[in-house]
């Protein structure tokens, strides 16, 4: 690979325009081979997992599409390189399997309202709690690091709470006992715009989405510094602007669970983070047998993608599975169909000649 990138002579073209599609695969599986190296990250790390590689390809074949030039990552038939997909299977060979967060289980919800003893923990709590209901991305209701995403996050004009059918104003004093909230999510990560879920009011005190999302918004809505433009993790301090992180939230979460015990909860409380709550969301509606397309509808999943957040470690799982699958052990086959003996196709008969 070395001597054939040393025998292209670039000239300053840096959309490759005077190569061969041969010869841009070659430069952009070097550059693939650099990104994995982690030449362009941090010191402290030494190598990028193979979707890290594969989406700095991506992004940078995306900037030669918008100008205009061939795909970088195609070989002469116009099909992906051959060459570039070996490249990747091997990184992700070579990659320890990815370590999925557990499904949280509501009762680290509960526990979260029993730590509440800060500003910040009061609106971890709820923020925490209102995202589970509606299946939220951390991104959605947090302020996340890394880089700059297309989902953005929720602002206090994206939530309305409605009571017999009519909208309830923010500043009113019964948007706790509202029937149902709708949260309208402007642009998410599978470019769907202006999606709006709806969810009706529990009956539990503190695991709501309506009371929940009530105690956000007038806990905001309180300071004068706020307005319909105000990030739904803003929570105010000693007349001090903050906002909740998944940083702090991740610590809370673990901290409730390690409270609860790993002998209760069936995972190490590490094992859990902000993403655990979209799962545990996935989860709890499966195990209330919430159909699957409902399920797609609330999490804003385009696909049944959301069949990954099902954990089978979970015990409910496979509850009474077993007494079910005993119910019909005395099924009957439908005989196969003897071709030797049945009638022949009439077509191929004489009498059809």
């Amino acid at each position: 690979m070395a001597k054939i990138l040393q025998s292209i002579d670039m000239n300053n073209d840096e959309y490759m325009d005077n190569l061969r599609p041969t010869q841009r695969v070659y430069i952009i599986s070097a550059f693939a081979h650099t990104v994995r190296s982690a030449e362009y990250s941090k010191s402290k790390i030494s190598r990028l997992g193979e979707e890290s590689v594969r989406n700095s390809v991506d992004h940078v074949a995306q900037t030669f599409r918008c100008s205009q030039r061939p795909d970088p990552r195609l070989d002469t038939d116009g099909k992906p390189s051959r060459l570039l997909q070996l490249q990747y299977k091997g990184y992700k060979a070579e990659d320890p399997a990815p370590k999925q967060q557990k499904a949280l289980p509501g009762i680290v919800l509960k526990q979260l309202y029993r730590i509440r003893s800060t500003e910040r923990s009061k609106a971890i709590s709820d923020l925490c709690t209102g995202a589970y209901f509606f299946a939220m991305r951390s991104c959605e209701y947090l302020a996340v690091t890394g880089p700059k995403r297309k989902t953005k996050r929720l602002r206090l004009r994206n939530i309305r709470f409605f009571k017999h059918l009519s909208l309830l104003k923010h500043s009113s004093k019964n948007l706790h006992t509202a029937d149902f909230i709708s949260i309208t999510f402007e642009d998410q990560k599978n470019n769907s715009r202006m999606e709006t879920v709806t969810m009706h009011a529990a009956s539990d005190k503190l695991l709501c989405p309506v009371k929940c999302w009530a105690r956000v918004v007038t806990r905001i809505s309180k300071s004068k510094q706020s307005s319909l433009e105000t990030h739904v993790n803003t929570f105010y301090d000693k007349n001090k602007t903050f906002h909740v992180t998944s940083k702090d939230t991740t610590s809370a979460l673990r901290a409730a669970a390690l409270v609860i015990g790993e002998n209760h909860l069936g995972f190490n409380h590490m094992d859990i983070g902000t993403h655990s709550i979209r799962s545990g969301a996935a989860m709890a509606m499966y195990l209330a047998e919430v159909p699957v397309y409902t399920i797609m509808l609330i999490g804003r999943w385009s696909s049944d993608a959301f069949l990954l957040y099902i954990r089978k470690q979970v015990e409910q799982f496979s509850h009474n599975i077993s007494n079910r699958m005993i119910e019909n052990i005395d099924f009957t086959h439908v005989p196969s169909l003897d071709t030797r003996t049945s009638h022949q196709d009439p077509r191929k008969t004489k009498s059809s000649k």
